[in-house]
């Protein structure tokens, strides 16, 4: 009886161990047949739309004066004063060089005194002239005494005449010793000093006009068949840089640049102010504008095997749409095919996206 009850406890023992063991088989089956969960990819969006978009080329160029003119001598004598110094503003009639003046004042004295005994020769001959008009009606003198007298009133007058010319020569001299500023500016460069002797012709001053200025832009050569006359162009200068100027294209340098290899475009401005020649300048030629573009940020545009692609975000599923691209513009870029331009597209974490992916929105832009 005790050897049944024994083989029975053992029989139990083996059948307890049997089923264990297929609970744990079964266990370990439904752990290897469960999926572990998939992590949605946070991302952000914007919503694609377009606008107008504008290609750009940046320069850095100068400023110029159009005009550069040299105050010369007009008369020659020596330098006793200068009134203008390099880097002094000048206005038109302003006087900026005296010469000596002693020997243009006696020259004037000797023509006026010319003048004056041609002037008194000629009235006294004119009274002989009446006073024998008067005989000559009378039959009281000859005609040809008349005619005699007559001849010396016109040689008389047509001296007098150049006497009084040859004396405004020698007032203009006179004058011309004081250099008065033909033009608006501010004095370059001071070309002679007191105390030298000037003939006609010699510079005095060099006077940069700043009232208009010319803005020279270089240009790569491979851009010239792009450029034209009449493109817009925006400038800004350091020395003014909350002024921006926007003109147009107005020459373009046909020679390219044998140092630099480039091309020179060149517009005219009114001078803001604060601008001066030979400052540099900044300017922005807008090369195309395009209406209804679509531009994105670069971080939504990513490289994929199929090629470039954007992710289309609806119902918070990542869908891969192929792009073509175009311009690169200030961090964006343009979309020529592949948007419509009423999408909500990924941004940042668009490089961890693969199609069909789901994805959590964070900020969305």
């Amino acid at each position: 009886m005790l050897k049944l009850h024994t083989r029975t406890s053992y029989l139990l023992i083996a059948a307890i161990a049997v089923i264990s063991g297929c609970g744990d088989k079964t266990a370990e089956a439904d752990k290897q047949d469960a999926k572990p969960p998939v992590r949605a990819t946070i991302v952000s969006t914007i919503q694609v739309e377009t606008s107008t978009l504008e290609i750009t080329e940046p320069s850095v160029g100068a400023l110029e004066s159009i005009f550069k003119p040299e105050v010369s001598a007009e008369v020659e004598g020596r330098i006793i004063a200068g009134h203008a110094k390099a880097g002094e503003k000048v206005v038109i009639g302003q006087l900026l060089v005296e010469l000596d003046t002693e020997d243009y004042s006696i020259a004037e004295r000797g023509a006026k005194a010319e003048a004056a005994q041609l002037t008194a020769l000629h009235t006294n001959q004119q009274r002989t002239v009446n006073r024998y008009s008067k005989l000559l009606e009378d039959k009281l003198i000859s005609i040809d005494r008349y005619d005699d007298a007559k001849a010396q009133l016109d040689a008389l007058e047509e001296q007098l005449k150049a006497a009084q010319e040859r004396l405004k020569q020698k007032q203009r001299g006179l004058t011309k010793t004081r250099v008065i500023s033909p033009y608006t500016g501010v004095v370059d460069a001071e070309l002679a000093s007191i105390g030298d002797f000037v003939k006609v012709g010699d510079p005095l001053l060099r006077i940069t006009k700043i009232d208009k200025l010319r803005a020279r832009l270089p240009l790569p050569e491979t851009l010239a068949p792009r450029i034209a006359r009449g493109l817009e162009v925006r400038l800004v200068s350091p020395l003014d840089p909350d002024t921006v100027i926007i003109d147009k294209i107005m020459e373009i340098r046909p020679i390219v640049g044998t140092s630099n290899r480039a091309i020179d475009v060149l517009t005219i401005i009114d001078n803001p102010g604060k601008w001066q020649p030979g400052a540099s300048v900044t300017g922005t030629i807008v090369l195309e504008k395009r209406a209804n573009a679509i531009t994105v940020p670069l971080a939504s545009v990513v490289l994929r095997p199929a090629g470039k692609v954007a992710y289309v975000i609806n119902d918070n599923i990542a869908r891969q749409q192929i792009v073509e691209t175009g311009e690169y513009v200030s961090g964006r870029v343009e979309i020529t095919s592949g948007l419509e331009g009423n999408e909500t597209i990924a941004v940042n974490g668009a490089a961890y996206l693969t199609d069909g992916a789901p994805v959590t929105v964070s900020n969305s832009n």
